[in-house]
């Protein structure tokens, strides 16, 4: 059945010569993984950059039930996000953050908006922003929580889950203005209190049933940000 939806990138690997799976987020089905056949080839008309993370895409896709690979039939920017490939913050920050959502989102039946719409409008605002970046995937991580079920709403509560006697003072008052600012909101940090903040999220993360094992980009956020 031909379908149209909204997505946005997460990954994508290599598929013998001159392919790729990339797997997409989309509205209306979830996390899809998708077949684009020859896409790597040198006499493709279409660029590789459409599958780069994070692009936001409108699709066409053959979608059959009980297939484990999806296949495209058509693709086209829904919004185009340039700036971040050209910013190495803002790029770094994307290929930590689709690390992170290659771990934790699955395939899920039906329709979803709410979760598809966050994600948009995260990709947008980090195009968009020019200040606070070293921020944003504090934020994001913050407000991705509610979608696995175990969201953050205050200090008090993120101690206690974590079951935490004597967390570092500092830090924890970082956090606590995460939580309760705005994305675009100034907020002064020290690298070394975004990496213990960073660590503590991963750990409340681990902490509620949500493994992140080994994340690879890691050491390379931590030495553009610290």
């Amino acid at each position: 059945m031909i379908r149209k939806t909204r997505g946005i990138v997460i990954h994508y690997i290599k598929y013998q010569d001159t392919s790729i799976i990339v797997k997409i987020f989309t509205e209306e089905f979830g996390l899809v993984p998708f077949l684009v056949n020859g896409i790597r080839s040198s006499k493709s008309k279409r660029s590789i950059g459409y599958f780069q993370p994070f692009s936001l895409l409108d699709l066409v896709a053959y979608i059959k039930d009980g297939r484990e690979i999806q296949r495209l039939s058509e693709y086209k920017y829904l919004q185009t996000t340039h700036s971040i490939s050209a910013d190495i913050k803002k790029s770094t920050i994307v290929l930590f953050l689709s690390e992170i959502l290659g771990k934790v989102l699955h395939h899920e039946e039906g329709t979803q908006h709410e979760l598809f719409q966050f994600l948009h409008d995260m990709a947008i605002l980090l195009d968009s922003i020019e200040k606070g970046i070293e921020n944003f995937h504090l934020h994001f991580l913050i407000r991705f929580t509610p979608f696995l079920g175990i969201g953050i709403s205050d200090e008090e509560s993120f101690l206690e889950s974590m079951e935490l006697e004597s967390p570092d003072r500092s830090t924890m008052k970082y956090i606590s203005s995460l939580v309760h600012s705005g994305l675009e909101d100034t907020i002064s940090s020290s690298g070394s209190e975004r990496l213990r903040a960073l660590d503590l999220i991963l750990q409340y993360y681990n902490h509620h049933g949500t493994p992140m094992g080994e994340i690879k980009s890691l050491k390379v956020l931590h030495q553009v940000f610290s």
